[in-house]
């Protein structure tokens, strides 16, 4: 039995990934880690409408195959939690299942709007479907019915995959001999934690404990393998997310980003944010929404 039919295998995974759509009303899948096998239970039933639809028109699965591709890549790459948006900007989450420090599959999941979509962000959809060669009136009506999931709820959802995806790899670590591996495999639950909980004021001991170490080795362990301190890579996947918010349709304030990606006060965010780009976060903003419409 190979490592994914393994994990197919195991007792309770129905159980978890029902727990996901009944708290959440997402249907988690299970990719094996060439994207050739994929798990979902009660596919058809548990859909989101938009995505349904678009699935059964002519390019519309490769579409979105190739949209999610490169976020898989990089989730097995870094070993990572990702929150990301799909080619018609809906939310998607990717969670890498590692297994003494190698990805062994991924579970993945979304489908989800932010927020009740307005007129504008479906515009923005349209002119992606478009671009691609997909043009069907009924989407419209379709994609405001996919569920809408605020931001703290998918930070719930983010954690409780992280868990599933924790007790998959786990579940036969007993009969496992220790390797190496194991450093990437604490530094990957240690950033999943991160990734998960970026809104609230990560302790060094609590990040720690997530990653089964001790304060002072993760520590020495991120600056040895990741290059920079927890503070420090804390710090970058901020700014990350907070560049991805300021260029979502709904001109967010700055205030409300701020607090969302967890820096506490919209000063320590504008401060940070102009030290790191050298531009306020509305002025960013406006440089980049301005660029995208010329290149447009």
């Amino acid at each position: 039995m190979n490592t994914f039919d393994q994990l197919l295998a195991q007792p309770g995974l129905r159980q978890l990934f029902d727990l996901a759509w009944r708290t959440f009303g997402v249907n988690p899948a299970l990719v094996s880690m060439d994207g050739q096998r994929v798990v979902i239970f009660d596919m058809e039933a548990r859909a989101q409408p938009f995505c349904q639809a678009l699935s059964r028109l002519p390019g519309g699965k490769e579409l979105c195959a190739m949209c999610d591709r490169s976020k898989f890549l990089e989730a097995r790459r870094d070993g990572q939690a990702l929150r990301y948006r799909c080619h018609a900007g809906l939310r998607e989450f990717v969670i890498p299942v590692i297994r003494q420090g190698q990805t062994i599959a991924l579970l993945q999941c979304g489908q989800v709007h932010d927020r009740p979509p307005s007129a504008a962000a479906w515009r923005q959809a349209q002119r992606s479907l478009v671009a691609a060669g997909i043009r069907s009136p009924a989407l419209r009506r379709l994609y405001a019915r996919n569920r809408v999931l605020a931001p703290e709820q998918q930070s719930d959802l983010l954690e409780l995959l992280a868990l599933i995806a924790g007790r998959l790899a786990q579940a036969d670590e007993a009969r496992l001999v220790p390797s190496p591996g194991i450093t990437q495999a604490a530094l990957g639950r240690a950033m999943t934690y991160i990734e998960t909980h970026l809104p609230e004021r990560l302790a060094l001991s609590t990040i720690a404990s997530a990653a089964r170490l001790s304060t002072r080795t993760l520590m020495r362990l991120f600056r040895k393998h990741v290059g920079a301190s927890v503070v420090e890579f804390i710090l970058s996947r901020r700014m990350a997310r907070a560049r991805e918010l300021l260029l979502e349709p709904g001109g967010r304030t700055c205030a409300e980003i701020a607090f969302e990606c967890g820096f506490g006060s919209v000063q320590h965010f504008n401060r940070i944010f102009r030290r790191s780009e050298g531009l306020s976060p509305t002025r960013w903003r406006a440089r980049e929404l301005r660029q995208e419409r010329e290149g447009a």
